[in-house]
């Protein structure tokens, strides 16, 4: 059946493993776009999925489909086998250690970023890998066929494919946030209007948040000095829109990447740890928007000001490694971990630990805690979304509070149920998981329910027709 929808990411829905017997068999996908698309795409026989293979696995897989379409585990899906150097730089270097950071406002202008021959290589990969992109997407796909392509890995793409296949109909979603137009120009000016560029090559450009959407617009006139309105941009003789579509939990997609007895299993564990402690959790990427030293800095302030805490709360920080070949990340994993270590041994007595920061890729353990969760601190420097902010409030079962940056997406639709917390004021976080251990019982039914309610949102399936049905047909 030919592709009615081609979705582009760098990350796909699957990962190729070897079995014993040496043939290959695939897994669902980590990450959250994954847990945002999946479930949308899952078991529709008229979409392709084209993304990266990541692993030599995923490179044998598509080696041996000789660039074909592969279908398991209810996705139709095209790895994209690229030369590793090359992926190394594009996805390493630009995507993740300087286009992350500008979105995310983690430079330091007084001395980072410093653009170099590195920096000039990489970009000219990021060129380069999105260029394969937009070709695989125009040699596979039909005449006035949907495109939706995927976030900030692939923001030059849409210029790409407009000039070699105007017919088709294209979407560029970027899921993390968008800086505004200062914080953009720790970029080399060529980059920054060749980025804006790529993305207005799309028919239709979305956000989660209007916030984001707002600072897209604001970038465009200042740097492109292109004619806008709060909605559409006019770009090359084309008016293209901008729109903000925050995306929502499919909770049956959710938890259907896991075992039910392993879950049950982690959650008896998580519950004989804890012996009757209220659970103060967190669940992150290790990687440095996510503020996680922060967040456990203001648990310890809860410690210090509040001895009466002592034995009664546990701290559960469970932790994805991330990008672990980006130096900054690997020195804020040793980061998080040293400062775990010494909270924990500050205040642990015989009979209670009051921190445990666990790292790995456990997702049963993940739900489990969700469910059992007192308090779920979410406390990101900035966000596009988060989806930790959603999943754990669908899921908990124990009346749980969230404690939630201002400056995470979810705060846009989440704020009338929620705690929020400016990031970087330690202070202010410590009080805020006091405030929700203390919530008097009443206070703390309405706002478990309400923010229950409010995280799941618009349903992925729905998300994206949404955006579909915005596309000029």
């Amino acid at each position: 059946m030919s592709a009615q929808l081609v979705v582009a990411s760098n990350r796909g829905p699957l990962s190729y493993e070897e079995a014993p017997d040496g043939s290959l068999t695939a897994r669902r996908g980590a990450g959250g776009l994954v847990s945002a698309l999946g479930g949308a795409l899952h078991d529709r026989a008229d979409a392709l999925w084209i993304a990266a293979a990541l692993t030599p696995d995923d490179r044998r897989a598509a080696e041996e489909n000789e660039g074909g379409i592969m279908e398991a585990a209810g996705y139709r899906v095209r790895l994209l086998d690229i030369p590793e150097l090359e992926y190394d730089m594009y996805y390493n270097v630009m995507s993740n250690r300087f286009l992350w950071f500008i979105c995310h406002y983690l430079w330091d202008p007084a001395h980072t970023p410093s653009i170099g021959e590195e920096e000039r290589q990489s970009w000219h990969a990021y060129e380069e890998v999105n260029r394969r992109f937009a070709t695989a997407i125009c040699d596979n796909t039909a005449e006035g066929v949907a495109v939706m392509i995927q976030d900030y890995h692939l923001g030059l793409a849409p210029a790409m494919i407009r000039t070699q296949r105007p017919d088709l109909r294209v979407g560029i979603f970027w899921h993390i946030p968008f800086p505004d137009a200062d914080y953009l120009r720790l970029m080399p000016d060529r980059w920054s209007r060749r980025l804006l560029e790529g993305m207005l090559g799309a028919d239709l450009i979305g956000f989660h948040t209007t916030r984001w959407a707002g600072n897209f617009i604001r970038a465009v006139v200042d740097v492109l000095e292109e004619q806008t309105t709060r909605r559409l941009v006019s770009h090359q003789g084309r008016r293209v829109r901008v729109g903000h579509y925050p995306v929502g939990v499919d909770v049956k997609s959710l938890t259907a990447g896991a075992d039910p007895e392993d879950v049950r299993r982690q959650k008896a564990s998580i519950t004989d740890w804890l012996g009757g402690r209220k659970l103060i959790l967190r669940v992150d990427r290790t990687e440095l928007s996510k503020n996680i030293v922060r967040g456990l800095r203001a648990y310890e302030r809860v410690l210090e000001k509040r001895p009466d805490l002592h034995g009664k709360v546990s701290h559960l920080a469970l932790l994805t490694p991330s990008r672990s070949h980006v130096p900054e990340y690997r020195d804020y994993l040793a980061e998080c971990k040293e400062t775990g270590r010494e909270i924990a041994k500050r205040f642990q007595t015989d009979s209670w630990e009051p921190l445990r920061v666990e790292v790995a890729d456990d997702f049963p353990r993940t739900l489990a805690a969700y469910e059992l969760y007192d308090v779920l601190v979410v406390n990101p420097v900035f966000d596009g979304m988060n989806l930790v902010a959603r999943e754990g409030p669908v899921l908990n079962r124990n009346q749980g509070i969230l404690v939630l940056s201002r400056n995470a997406g979810a705060w846009s639709e989440l704020s009338p149920a929620a705690l929020g917390v400016n990031p970087f004021d330690v202070d202010g976080t410590a009080e805020a998981i006091e405030a929700a251990i203390d919530l008097p019982e009443a206070e703390r039914a309405w706002m478990s329910k309400g923010v229950a309610r409010l995280a799941r949102g618009r349903a992925p399936a729905r998300w994206l027709e949404r955006q579909l049905r915005d596309l000029p047909s």
